[in-house]
C-alpha cells in the first residue's frame, strides 16, 4: 500500500514540530532541575530534599521520559535531515553539523562543565583549590572515563549518528522502496530492543564511559534517527499511516502490562539496568516498542492538533537548541544561588523549573541574535525554528 503523501506538499512548513520541540527542551530542563533535588537520575548539582511523594512522581516521569523522549528528538533530527542532506549534498552538510554540533560539545566538555564542577565543589564542600588545580586535576590520564559533557552528551551522540548517517548516504543513496511503513516501524523497534539487550551487557544504564556519551542509550537513539530519515525519503512519516498508528496503540499496550509484569516479579531494580538478566532483556523489549511507537503517535497527534503560531512561539522554536545548549550553566548557578535561601525541597524544585526554563530560552534567544547580527543574516532553511520537509 503506498503511503499517503496528499497532506504534505513540498517544503512544507512542519510547525508541528516547532511546538514539540519547545515542549521537549522544556521537559528535559525541568527534568534536570528535578534531578538537582532527589528524582532519579544524575545531575552535576544534587540534594536529596524532594518529599517522597514528589520524588516518586518525578522519577516515574523522568524514567518514562527516557523510553520516548530522547527517542523522538532523534526521530524529528533524522526527518530533518533528509531535506538539508539532499539540498547540499553529504560534504557541505557534513561540515555544517560539525560546526553547528561539534563546537558545543567541544565547550562542554573544555570550559563550560568543568568550570560548572569547580564552582559546585567550592560551595558545596568549601574547597578553596584554585581553577588551574581543578583543571589539573580534572584532565589528568586516568580521568577521561569520568569527564562529562554535561547535558551536551546528548548532541554528541547526535553528531556521531548524524556523521554516520550522512557517510552511509553518500556510499549508498536512497532508493526506491516497497516495503510497507509498518515492516519498516517494527523493524527499527526489533532492533532497538535487541541492540539495547546487547549493548547494556556491556554497557549498563548510568554507567561511565568516556565523556559520558551515555553509550548504553545509542541504540534507541541510532534506531528512531534512521527511522524518522527513512521515513521522510519514502514519504510517509508525516503524516504516519494509520495502519502504523493502530500498531502503535497495541505495541504500547502490550509493553506497558509486560513491564508491569516485569515491575511485579523482579527481584530488584539493579537487573533492570542491564547484564544477562531476564529482566534486563524484557526491559530492552518494553523500550524497543515504546521509543518507536509513542514517538510515532506524539508526532502524528501534534501533526493533526496543529494551529496558527505567533512570534513569540517562533522565537521559543528558534531559540531551542540555544535553550538546550545554555540549561546547564543556568541551572547550576540558579541551583547554588537557592542554596542560600530557607525553603522546601519541592518548593526549590518548581523554582529553579521556572528559572531554568525561561533562563535558558532567553539565552538561547540572546545567543540567535547575536548570531544573526554578528553574520548579517535572518532566519533561513538550516535555522531551528524553520522546518521544512520534502515529500517523496
Amino acid at each position: 500500500m503506498a503511503p499517503d503523501t496528499t497532506a504534505v506538499q513540498p517544503r512544507a512548513r512542519l510547525v508541528h514540530l516547532d511546538r514539540l520541540k519547545i515542549v521537549l527542551t522544556a521537559g528535559v530542563i525541568a527534568a534536570h532541575a528535578a534531578m538537582s533535588y532527589g528524582a532519579a537520575g544524575t545531575w552535576l548539582y544534587e540534594e536529596n530534599s524532594l518529599s517522597d511523594a514528589l520524588a516518586l512522581v518525578l522519577s516515574v516521569l523522568v524514567g518514562g521520559g527516557v523510553m520516548f523522549v530522547l527517542g523522538l528528538f532523534f526521530l524529528m533530527s533524522g526527518m530533518l535531515t533528509t531535506g538539508p542532506l539532499q539540498r547540499r549534498g553529504p560534504r557541505q552538510f557534513l561540515v555544517s553539523r560539525l560546526v553547528r554540533l561539534g563546537v558545543p560539545v567541544l565547550a562542554y566538555a573544555l570550559v563550560v562543565w568543568p568550570v560548572l564542577q569547580w564552582l559546585v565543589e567550592r560551595v558545596r564542600s568549601g574547597s578553596t583549590s584554585s581553577l588551574v588545580d581543578f583543571y589539573r586535576s580534572e584532565f589528568s590520564a586516568t580521568s577521561w572515563t569520568s569527564r562529562g559533557t554535561g547535558p551536551l552528551w546528548f548532541v554528541a551522540i547526535l553528531l556521531v549518528v548524524t556523521v554516520a548517517w550522512c557517510l552511509w548516504r553518500w556510499r549508498f543513496p536512497a532508493s526506491p522502496s516497497t516495503t510497507p511503513a509498518g515492516t519498516t516501524a517494527a523493524l527499527a523497534a526489533v532492533a532497538v530492543a535487541v541492540g539495547t539487550f546487547v549493548v547494556r551487557t556491556r554497557f549498563p544504564i548510568d554507567s561511565e564511559q568516556f565523556l559520558d556519551l551515555h553509550v548504553w542509550i545509542w541504540p534507541q537513539s541510532l534506531g528512531l534517527f534512521v527511522l524518522g530519515a527513512v521515513g521522510a525519503e519514502r514519504g510517509w512519516i508525516s503524516p504516519v499511516p494509520r495502519t502504523v498508528l493502530r500498531g502503535c496503540r497495541w505495541a504500547v499496550l502490550g509493553a506497558v502490562l509486560l513491564l508491569a509484569l516485569l515491575v511485579a516479579l523482579s527481584q530488584g531494580p539493579d537487573a533492570f539496568r542491564g547484564g544477562w538478566h531476564w529482566e534486563a532483556a524484557g526491559m530492552a523489549v518494553c523500550e524497543g516498542a515504546i521509543s518507536v511507537s509513542v514517538s510515532l503517535l506524539v508526532l502524528d497527534w501534534a501533526r493533526r492538533h496543529v494551529v496558527a503560531r505567533g512570534r513569540f512561539e517562533r522565537s521559543l522554536a528558534e531559540s531551542a537548541y540555544g535553550a538546550f545548549v545554555a540549561q546547564g550553566p543556568v541551572l547550576v548557578l540558579s541551583a547554588l544561588l537557592l542554596t542560600s535561601l530557607d525553603l522546601a525541597g519541592d518548593v526549590k524544585f518548581a523554582v529553579l523549573a521556572v528559572l531554568g526554563v525561561a533562563g535558558s530560552f532567553a539565552c538561547g534567544w540572546v545567543v540567535l541574535v547575536l548570531v544573526r547580527a554578528l553574520t548579517g543574516s535572518g532566519a533561513d532553511g538550516g535555522c531551528p525554528g524553520r522546518h521544512t520537509l520534502r515529500a517523496s
